[in-house]
């Protein structure tokens, strides 16, 4: 998964080669249908790109570009005329089954994150503040909301306009802007606030009620099922602050 630069896995670059090579060989051939490869592979580097400009952090994001610049290899392989079954055994061997077998654990491992993790600090907001009209500051808007029944205001702006407004306005600053012009009741965050750079005003202002923690969630009745929490665990540390003036 090629995602923010410094942060991929190396068989990705072994991979992209390989999709390079397979387009390269195919537009050789001067086949109608390299219009439609080379939109393909255009449209699908743009748009992985695009993202990593922006140090998009949603894997969702990337998935349809990554499966279109795979549509060569898909391509070179089918056509082979010789030797075809060894061409479509080593793709089945060396990436079908080994990617079924990522994105198996890796759905199983976020299930656990969003359900038994993220659910439950939603669930304990639900508890503890009675008022559902108090707002929770925090990234992302997800599960945790969903299930306080809190009004919400994140991060990055997606389900509040008022976010991107101060991000336009001054985007170094924007976060700590929000607090102090809309004073939410709540911030959940990933870090230690009160040893951020602007920890003398959330000393101030706001109090450390609860902390989350990913590891206390890897445990499960089901042997395997604690195991693959386990190898891949999912989800974030979370602080969890209130509003004390």
């Amino acid at each position: 998964m090629l995602k923010l630069p410094g942060d991929f896995n190396p068989l990705t670059i072994i991979i992209l080669i390989f999709e390079l090579l397979c387009f390269i060989y195919l537009i050789r051939q001067r086949n109608k249908r390299n219009v439609f490869l080379w939109v393909i592979f255009i449209f699908g580097w743009v748009k992985q790109l695009v993202f990593l400009s922006q140090k998009s952090l949603f894997d969702w994001y990337y998935w349809v570009p990554q499966v279109l610049l795979f549509v060569p290899v898909v391509i070179f392989v089918l056509e082979q005329k010789e030797k075809k079954k060894r061409w479509l055994s080593l793709l089945i061997v060396i990436y079908i089954i080994p990617m079924l077998a990522f994105q198996t654990v890796h759905s199983i491992a976020t299930g656990n994150g969003e359900w038994n993790y993220r659910r439950t600090i939603g669930l304990f907001l639900n508890q503890y503040e009675k008022d559902k009209n108090q707002w929770i500051f925090l990234e992302p808007a997800g599960y945790v909301p969903y299930f306080s029944g809190l009004k919400t205001i994140d991060e990055v702006g997606l389900v509040d306009k008022k976010v991107q407004e101060e991000i336009k306005k001054d985007k170094p600053n924007f976060w700590i802007n929000t607090v102090k012009n809309r004073k939410p009741k709540y911030l959940l965050s990933y870090d230690d606030l009160f040893a951020s750079k602007n920890g003398t005003y959330i000393k101030v202002h706001y109090k450390l009620i609860k902390e989350f923690r990913v590891k206390d969630h890897l445990k499960s009745d089901n042997k395997i099922l604690e195991k693959i929490y386990i190898l891949k665990p999912s989800g974030t540390d979370y602080n969890l602050y209130e509003r004390i003036d």
